[in-house]
């Protein structure tokens, strides 16, 4: 699914500069210059605001880790989630792995967890925050019933989520509720405890330290503010200016739209897709929408290829060392000597 989806991705943005014209798109692009450099490197206020946002949820020992040593961690694992067709999973488990040397697997697995949380909560209160200056700058009456229905299922399942999170009977409930099927009830059996204790851990962690999360929820929705800026720089550098309240439409729209097609490996073609759509929604021109799709592509890709070389450090020097965090999180996470449990092992261990 991920390859076709991936292949269907290359084929519609091929389609979309040949429909647009690539004497259209080209001389738009060359327009930024020197800008994309600048582009790159003010991204790096993102990085920190994720990396201080997954310092919030660490342990005790890890919360006394600073910045500039943790952020190589966050950039390493947003570079695998970038280039690899494993959504965050990917990403997750090498932060677990590059942890761990300093943090317990459990305290590490908890934290990315937890930290994975924050975000999904902090991008359900970037898009609910900005649902209504982008009410403001549509006028279609369909669009403008879509985001607020989409308002309505957000704040339902951000409510859910937390509730199941702080409650403890409801959690009890919901997996009660859920063993009633077949399906479910063999696979906890399977692998049910290992889940258990994670998820207890997890919880656990996160009802003793509210304070903690609010901080974390806080960083992380800097991060994804950042967008909004970024949009913002990207369109002046386009001579397409526009105003914060445009910039924000735009950006909470995109979010919306490749967050719903989360499953394309490197958003390839919804991100650019996206723009055009939200710029025609906008009556903005759509091909000022695909440079700034395009504009962000690059700026992704320096990104990934900087986290792919930062990883290629760490694991350099950790062999130095000796360590080996992967042969850690096999024995403590996946355990026993089924097949789907050698499936797991080797995905971690590679």
């Amino acid at each position: 699914m991920q390859r076709v989806a991936f292949a269907a991705g290359v084929v519609f943005l091929g389609w979309l500069i040949f429909r647009i014209g690539p004497d259209t798109v080209l001389p738009s692009l060359a327009e930024v210059g020197w800008g994309f450099a600048l582009i790159v490197a003010l991204f790096g206020i993102s990085v920190l605001a994720n990396t201080a946002s997954l310092r919030c949820m660490l342990p005790e020992p890890g919360r006394r880790m600073p910045l500039r040593t943790l952020a190589p961690v966050v950039v390493a694992g947003d570079a695998v989630n970038a280039v690899t067709p494993t959504a965050t999973v990917g990403g997750g488990l090498l932060r677990v792995s590059l942890l761990t040397p300093g943090i317990s697997t459990p305290g590490a697995m908890a934290a990315v967890g937890l930290a994975a949380m924050t975000q999904f909560v902090a991008q359900v209160l970037f898009v609910l925050s900005g649902v209504p200056a982008a009410l403001t700058q549509i006028s279609d009456t369909r669009l403008r019933s879509g985001l607020l229905i989409l308002s309505a299922v957000l704040v339902s399942l951000l409510g859910a989520v937390l509730f199941l999170a702080w409650s403890r009977a409801a959690w009890r409930n919901l997996e009660s509720l859920l063993c009633r099927f077949g399906l479910f009830r063999r696979w906890w059996a399977s692998g049910g405890a290992q889940v258990r204790s994670f998820g207890s851990q997890m919880l656990a962690s996160l009802r003793s330290r509210p304070g903690d999360f609010v901080r974390s929820v806080f960083f992380a929705y800097i991060g994804w503010f950042w967008g909004v800026v970024e949009t913002f720089l990207i369109l002046r550098m386009l001579k397409s200016p526009v105003d914060w309240r445009r910039a924000f439409s735009i950006e909470t729209l995109a979010v919306t739209i490749e967050a719903i097609l989360f499953f394309v490996p490197a958003k390839m073609g919804t991100q650019e897709g996206g723009k055009v759509l939200i710029f025609k929604a906008m009556g903005l021109d759509p091909a000022r929408g695909l440079a700034l799709g395009l504009v962000r592509r690059v700026r992704e890709l320096a990104w990934a290829a900087i986290g792919l070389g930062v990883l290629g450090v760490l694991s350099r020097a950790r062999a130095r060392r000796g360590d080996n965090p992967p042969a850690s999180i096999e024995q403590e996470v996946a355990g026993g000597g089924s097949g789907k449990d050698d499936r797991l092992r080797r995905f971690v261990a590679f």
